[in-house]
């Protein structure tokens, strides 16, 4: 699910600082989380993780 950044089947303000790491150090978010897809912060599916996901992935996170 896009935006569950520590994979717990959940989307809630636990997932803000794996995303901050998946966009700002990609290599040390696959070391902390090995089981989860980076690709997961790609809240506008552009096939990139960028500080264009930011407002998608706040928005996804409101939406709870």
């Amino acid at each position: 699910r896009r935006g569950d950044m520590n994979c717990d089947c959940a989307v809630n303000s636990f997932d803000i600082d794996p995303f901050v790491l998946a966009l700002t150090n990609p290599a040390g978010y696959a070391v902390a989380y090995p089981d989860c897809d980076y690709l997961l912060a790609d809240l506008d599916g552009d096939g990139f993780v960028t500080s264009f996901d930011i407002d998608p992935f706040v928005a996804v996170l409101s939406s709870f």
